[in-house]
């Protein structure tokens, strides 16, 4: 039973869920008509309606069954009400068990009371013991469309190994509750999650954290993740993935990745961000491969320089079925497996071209707008004391977004920030305005002396170059770059 099988079985079970919803609410709504019917037809009797425990619960019950079961089941109403609206009507169920407890004692009492207050009592163990209040969660964007969370983790939090939390963020919505796959990140004794922008809610994220920042957050668990059963039964695993998709993979790379498991990892994905991150921070095991398919269009990859060896790197789509094909007959045969390995696969881009695609990269994040503010308060913050500046930015404000944005690479191209900086300061006074920094900002993307759009092509030149990869699983036979 593999991964795709353990989501095919949830959904069958969700299925079963609205089935059987449809079923009672159907029930139930003809049951209440027909007792109301003969208690009409003996007029008297219809004051059994209010004046019963029976008539009372059961007029609650039938009340509040369309209110259930429409809003999740008629597709014309579910297209229509936001997805918070039907999930509070869908708690009103608990009204509903209570009114039937109390609607034939005698008979049902302990048929509908032993699951109610099964589930009371996990929901209130839920509240008490596994959520948690993260005072300065750290938000991130990978790019326009992805972003990372990363926190300490709280008292008593358990392991975060193939688990997912809840997560609410009072600043944006305190009714919201979305799970997304936890998994540890580099610092020790901390925890990220991957939210990529799909709805309303991670829209609105995306546009409150345009810049990196430290902010309050509920979280709820961790849970065991359903994908953790076939990994615990399974000796060689062959994870497929696509964007956001990967991280309950992530989570059990990190997790198997030191022990004698083989983990196989396919992944599909155009955020250039998401691919970047994981690359960076995240230690693919040794004895798998790693087979990374990129097909963003917007701007070419920044890779490290020491991929390992079994990491490799595609433009374009996957044959997955000749891939995954090429991987178990690999394993089968003990012939080519990624252990064995003994080229690497490298990435090498020049540090003038690497400079401008980090730089070209945070454009794509931020705003100039963004930029240039940052930049003022790095400039305030080192101005050593004197007049804070308004609307402008020095020399040591540059350097530090610099520092910022390029990372290691801005000690390589110092002598280039310093030139580009004093050709646009033609006041020779160290600070620039707003259309000074931009102007600072386009001589590092662009300059006259390389050409930006052949930068891209050697980037994208070399990426064609690892693509060549693909043959070798397509011959159905893996071969080192030695070879």
């Amino acid at each position: 039973e593999d991964g795709a099988e353990v989501l095919d079985q949830l959904f069958r079970y969700h299925k079963v869920h609205s089935l059987f919803g449809v079923i009672v609410g159907f029930e139930s709504t003809t049951h209440s008509f027909f007792h109301i019917l003969r208690w009409a037809r003996r007029r008297e009797d219809i004051q059994l309606l209010w004046n019963s425990r029976a008539g009372l619960t059961g007029l609650i019950a039938i009340t509040l069954c369309p209110l259930i079961v429409l809003p999740t089941s008629v597709p014309y109403i579910k297209s229509r009400m936001h997805f918070e609206w039907r999930k509070g009507l869908h708690y009103l169920s608990l009204v509903w068990g209570a009114s039937l407890m109390c609607h034939a004692p005698q008979r049902i009492f302990w048929l509908i009371g032993i699951p109610f207050f099964i589930y009371l009592a996990d929901k209130m163990g839920e509240g008490l013991f596994k959520t948690h209040l993260v005072e300065s969660a750290h938000f991130q964007r990978l790019g326009d469309t992805s972003c990372i969370i990363s926190f300490e983790n709280p008292p008593d939090f358990g392991k975060q190994n193939s688990a997912y939390i809840y997560l609410m963020l009072p600043w944006l919505s305190k009714y919201q509750f979305h799970a997304f796959t936890v998994f540890p990140c580099n610092t020790p004794n901390h925890s990220s999650i991957c939210i990529h922008k799909c709805g309303d809610w991670t829209q609105s994220l995306m546009k409150t954290i345009s810049t990196p920042t430290h902010k309050p957050a509920f979280v709820v668990g961790p849970f065991l993740s359903p994908f953790s059963s076939p990994a615990m039964d399974s000796e060689n695993l062959v994870a497929v993935a696509s964007g956001i998709g990967v991280t309950p993979a992530i989570s059990l790379i990190k997790q198997y990745s030191r022990t004698s498991r083989r983990l196989n990892l396919v992944w599909i994905c155009r955020d250039a961000g998401l691919v970047e991150h994981f690359l960076q921070n995240v230690e693919f095991s040794s004895d798998g491969y790693t087979l990374i398919y990129y097909t963003g269009k917007e701007r070419g990859l920044i890779l490290r320089d020491d991929l390992p060896p079994n990491v490799f790197m595609f433009n374009g789509r996957p044959n997955l079925e000749r891939t995954i094909s090429v991987i178990i007959s690999s394993i089968a045969t003990g012939e080519g497996l990624p252990e064995e390995l003994s080229g690497k696969l490298l990435t090498r881009t020049p540090v003038e071209i690497r400079s401008r695609l980090l730089l070209e990269k945070a454009l794509s994040i931020y705003t100039m707008d963004q930029l240039f503010d940052y930049t003022v308060k790095a400039s305030n913050y080192h101005n050593e004391g004197l007049e804070p500046l308004i609307d402008l930015v020095n020399y040591r404000g540059v350097v530090s977004t610099m520092k910022h944005l390029l990372g290691e690479d801005s000690e390589l191209v110092s002598d280039k920030i310093t030139s580009n900086f004093e050709i646009v300061d033609l006041d020779g006074d160290c600070r620039l305005d707003r259309e000074g920094f931009e102007s600072f900002f386009n001589h590092m993307i662009g300059g006259p002396d390389v050409d930006q759009s052949s930068s891209m092509v050697n980037v994208k030149r070399e990426l064609q170059r690892m693509s060549t990869c693909r043959d070798m699983f397509q011959s159905g036979r893996i071969k080192s770059q030695s070879e």
